[in-house]
């Protein structure tokens, strides 16, 4: 099929200059869609009032026509007469029941200028009416007829709409197509090209020359609607103004807010693991400043004997949320729920900003093992209120009481080391993580689980580091945080507060948190000196 498609630039040209503009637009589209008739329909109230809110649209009026043939000629200069004499127009788009209230009235027109608001504010740019079983049933008073949607890349249905069969007939119609007007109205098509909407199994056989032509039509008209805008004078063009600035920072607003739920909810998904396609397309690297721990439940395997298995299910998820929102929160990332262990990461593959962003920075090895014990400390002293039914988590204190029923505790214990490991994309064709193996892994993970309850098992490496470790300026994550929590915009620029001393302050913990250990052993691993640092409030 073969159509010659108008010039939508010679259009863009001329429409600004037309005094004209809408009689411009409907020969435009006369000749894009090849229809018998195309019109313009002016939505308003019993004002008969132009660039009314739609919101006050109460009625359609026929506004301008134009058509091939005589039958065309006679509709563009007579159309307005002839509908009027034939009680064509004005369209009235609600009618009062006996009880006084109001009701949808049943028609294309109708249903073209009472919904057409809503359908633009949703995506949906034209209508597509299929009137053929409304011709085949031309003796019965009303059809039900299906309507296509377009929003300018595809179809959709919508539910069949019911239609007088007298205006089908009066117009010879074997189509319709309509499209809303901004501030004015819509655009009509009586029996657009036929071939155009053939099917062959439910599709059309020249969509895209089809699609083509609704989309210029779409252009057309946001032309003409801005340069018909242009005709309004005085208070009517104020209030358009108004109206449009009104829609246009409330969608900037939206907008706003959107980005930054969606940016938080990106932050929050790479602390949780998640990976963009990037990552998990990317070459495995060798990162040598890495900050690795793990956490898991102590005598998992005995307490899962104490409970059916939705309430330890019921426990373990919790907490696993609970560790999912601190690794948020201090900017760490978990790099794998394993069972009732938490594998968990500071590397710089997954830096980011607190906005989402890709930071300019790269966080130095003291702020990543200061983030890391933060996590850990904060995870142990949240799991402690859920177990006391004070976690908004379980406002209910369901944990509490099968904890009491049950007559047992639970707790957790932590690894934490630094060095080198690989990072890369792991698993299967369908299923990927992106994770992290080597040496001060598994050196986490054997720390781990030659650890204690509630406390955090480490190396006399990270030790060293943690002697010399301060909050300052320069560890720009965490002084946010800690700014945050002293509800303060920000410390003085000066300030240095040693690690231990805030450590110590924000979890309420007395002197003595640091236990050196000696000889520690487990499987292959071993280290004459390691240490504990406690948690949790005694």
């Amino acid at each position: 099929m073969k159509l010659e498609l108008p010039d939508i630039e010679k259009f863009e040209r001329i429409v600004f200059k037309k005094k004209d503009t809408l009689d411009f637009l409907l020969s435009f589209s006369l000749k894009l869609l090849q229809a018998r008739h195309v019109g313009l329909l002016l939505g308003t109230n019993r004002t008969y009032l132009k660039f009314l809110p739609p919101a006050q649209w109460d009625r359609g009026v026929m506004h301008k026509f134009n058509g091939r043939g005589l039958s065309g000629l006679i509709f563009k200069y007579f159309g307005n007469f002839i509908v009027r004499y034939r009680g064509l127009s004005p369209v009235r788009l609600y009618k009062d029941t006996q009880f006084g209230s109001k009701e949808e009235t049943d028609g294309i027109i109708s249903f073209v200028l009472r919904k057409h608001k809503d359908f633009y504010e949703q995506g949906i740019k034209i209508l597509v009416i299929d009137l053929s079983k409304a011709v085949k049933d031309a003796k019965r008073e009303q059809s039900k007829v299906s309507v296509l949607s377009f929003d300018g890349n595809s179809f959709q249905y919508l539910p069949d709409l019911k239609v007088n069969n007298a205006i089908v007939m009066q117009f010879k119609a074997k189509n319709f197509v309509s499209a809303y007007i901004p501030d004015y109205g819509a655009i009509v098509f009586n029996t657009i090209q036929e071939e155009l909407l053939d099917k062959i199994d439910g599709k059309f056989v020249h969509e895209n020359q089809l699609t083509k032509r609704l989309n210029l039509l779409i252009s057309a008209i946001e032309m003409a609607s801005l340069a018909y805008i242009g005709h309004a004078r005085g208070k009517q063009a104020a209030h358009i103004i108004w109206r449009k600035e009104k829609r246009l920072r409330k969608t900037a607003l939206q907008l706003k807010n959107r980005e930054i739920e969606l940016n938080a909810q990106k932050q929050y998904l790479r602390a949780v693991g998640a990976v963009d396609e990037n990552q998990l397309n990317m070459e495995a690297v060798n990162i040598t400043d890495g900050v690795y721990a793990f956490m898991d439940m102590v005598g998992s395997a005995s307490l899962r004997k104490h409970f059916r298995p939705r309430d330890y299910f019921y426990i373990l998820n919790l907490c696993h949320q609970i560790s999912a929102d601190n690794a948020y929160k201090y900017s760490c990332r978990v790099d794998n729920f394993m069972g009732d262990c938490v594998f968990l990461q500071n590397t710089s593959p997954f830096d980011s900003s607190r906005r989402g962003v890709k930071s300019h920075f790269s966080m130095g090895i003291y702020e990543r093992i200061m983030l890391m014990i933060f996590t850990i400390s904060s995870i142990f002293n949240e799991i402690n209120m859920l177990k006391q039914g004070q976690h908004t988590m379980d406002k209910a204190g369901r944990v509490k009481d099968m904890l009491t029923n049950a007559q047992i505790d639970i707790s957790f214990r932590a690894g934490l080391e630094i060095g080198s490991a690989m990072i890369g994309p792991l698993g299967s064709e369908k299923r990927k993580i992106v994770t992290a193996i080597g040496k001060a892994v598994n050196n986490a993970s054997r720390l781990e689980s030659s650890g204690a309850a509630e406390k955090i098992h480490t190396s006399q490496k990270v030790m060293d580091i943690l002697k010399e470790a301060s909050i300052t300026k320069d560890t720009t994550n965490i002084w946010q945080i800690i700014c945050k929590a002293r509800e303060t915009k920000e410390l003085n620029n000066n300030d240095s507060l040693d690690f231990f001393d805030c450590y110590k302050k924000t979890f309420k913990l007395e002197d003595n948190i640091i236990a050196q250990q000696t000889n520690v052993s487990y499987k292959e691993f071993s280290q004459d000196i390691t240490y504990w640092i406690q948690c949790v409030p005694d």
